[in-house]
């Protein structure tokens, strides 16, 4: 995919990086977006966000490739999914918990596979190499990070300045507006009987999309809408307080200009009578009613967390009494051992020559740290190579990069790895260093506001819904595992859109 691809980035920072030369560090810019960004709802362990005071700019033919990349990416998961379902031996590829099984099998009243996703990569953007490190589905978030911290920027003298130059998009409104518009086309799709295809769907096995017709025709029928608006509930897992809450807090107005009813529950709040799924206290919007249709933003790892908790949701689901957009089968996708499968011979038979090619460059090596055919003495002997990181968690918690860590460490935590019994299994993945571009870090500390710029390791994460892409949510971080927890930050990504791309 690089052929035709052309580094826009560069130039465009190092002109963003001269304004703040020479603006002297624009050290009452940084303060001033520090203290908006601070004000806003993007928060993390009780503390702002951070975030880079230089955004990434690119241009339309960046946005190009990196659409290709979603649709590419989109394609091949989303054969995955369905030959999952459709395949009782492709099934035996996959090791997961039974009740993983069984909730990836639940029936759905649409064809959509993939409803809403991210795809985490490590990019170079001077040659627009890249390298996957995880899938995440219905869970997906960090467009409010993004949103508070271009709100907090944009005021700023060397924004106003540079953007007196340029013009500039975001995608805030694709973000937001556009998941409602995906959810609302998709939930119509299954009230009509789900027979809609998917935007980007790519070819399937023969015979496969009749096989799920005809069984969708001997489902149970799709639960049908209470008169009025229907009522969609944000299901989140949640222990006290969190991030997330917020974020899902500025879905329910956007869902109500669309013609529904929102509200936002934790998965323990909710009640089922065999007839209607009930939410009862509300996080945001109204509490006490009943729900026509579920937004998961519950992963399964939390799912099976507080699995008592949600059965109310898994009872109505498996009586057909209530719609999930994503079903359980994005887990397919989700789960990191999907990287594995995806080398293997039954994953490579659903692919075309294109598809296996993106697979060898972006998929990186990736095997269950107990598999008989993995080589444990060499994982031991060049940590440098490697990171270990269990098969379906988020955030980067319990991610260990090889390269950040002692011999002897290193060799311990295998140890301890190979040792655990239940919980979720251990992968070892070949490691990619992210590529380091300068940043100008805010965490609001009093040395932030003069700093000279640093280099930071970048990690890309492409928004797609039903498989188009809606936007870009950038991490940038000191260490080579990149996260909120690891004085990670957002850095905003904007579009620009000036008269003559090549400039």
């Amino acid at each position: 995919m690089k052929a035709d691809y052309v580094d826009e980035g560069t130039p465009y920072a190092q002109e963003y990086l001269d304004i703040l030369r020479d603006l002297d560090g624009d050290e009452a810019g940084r303060r001033a977006a520090w203290e908006r960004m601070a004000a806003g709802t993007a928060y993390y362990h009780g503390e702002p966000v951070a975030f880079d005071y230089l955004p990434r700019f690119y241009g339309p033919r960046t946005r190009a490739y990196l659409d290709d990349v979603v649709a590419t990416t989109y394609g091949i998961l989303a054969k995955v999914i369905r030959r999952y379902q459709d395949d009782p031996a492709f099934q035996a590829e996959f090791r997961f918990d039974p009740r993983v099984e069984e909730l990836v099998m639940l029936p759905r009243g649409y064809d959509e596979p993939l409803p809403v996703a991210r795809f985490d990569f490590m990019f170079d953007d001077a040659t627009g190499g890249f390298r996957f490190c995880e899938f995440n589905t219905d869970s997906s978030s960090g467009m409010n990070e993004t949103r508070e911290a271009l709100a907090a920027l944009r005021p700023t003298p060397t924004f106003q300045r540079f953007a007196a130059h340029h013009r500039l998009g975001d995608d805030v409104a694709r973000q937001f507006d556009g998941w409602v518009d995906t959810f609302a086309r998709i939930y119509r799709d299954a009230q009509a009987g789900g027979a809609g295809a998917p935007a980007g769907e790519s070819a399937d096995a023969p015979g496969a999309a009749e096989a799920r017709a005809a069984a969708r025709a001997g489902a149970s029928p799709a639960p049908t809408a209470a008169p009025g608006r229907p009522r969609v509930a944000i299901v989140a897992c949640l222990d006290g307080p969190h991030p997330d809450a917020s974020e899902l807090a500025l879905f329910v107005p956007l869902f109500e200009r669309a013609g529904f009813a929102c509200s936002v529950f934790n998965v323990g709040d909710l009640s089922f009578d065999g007839e209607h799924l009930h939410g009862g206290a509300a996080l945001a919007g109204e509490g006490d009613v009943d729900i026509d249709v579920v937004w998961r933003f519950c992963i399964v790892v939390d799912l099976l967390a507080h699995w008592d908790a949600a059965q109310p949701l898994v009872e109505a689901l498996r009586a057909r009494k209530v719609e999930m957009i994503g079903s359980f089968a994005t887990q397919v996708a989700h789960d990191k051992q999907l990287f594995a499968v995806l080398r293997r011979p039954a994953a490579q038979a659903l692919l075309t020559p294109e598809e296996r090619r993106f697979v060898d460059e972006h998929i990186p090596f990736t095997a269950f740290l107990d598999d008989p055919a993995l080589d444990v003495d060499e994982v031991r002997r060049h940590p440098e190579h490697w990171v270990l990181k269990p098969t379906d968690w988020y955030a980067s918690k319990n991610v260990v990069a090889g390269a950040e860590t002692a011999p002897d460490e290193w060799s311990r935590l295998i140890d301890e790895r190979l040792a655990q019994r239940g919980g979720s299994p251990w992968l070892v993945q070949e490691f990619f260093p992210p590529r380091q571009t300068p940043a100008v870090p805010l965490y609001g500390r009093p040395e932030d506001f003069t700093a000279d710029p640093r280099p930071f390791g970048n990690l890309m994460g492409l928004y797609s819904y039903a498989g188009r892409c809606a936007g870009a949510y950038l991490r940038q971080g000191p260490h080579d595992v990149i996260g909120s927890a690891r004085a990670g930050l957002v850095a905003p990504v904007l579009w620009v859109t000036d008269e003559d791309p090549a400039r």
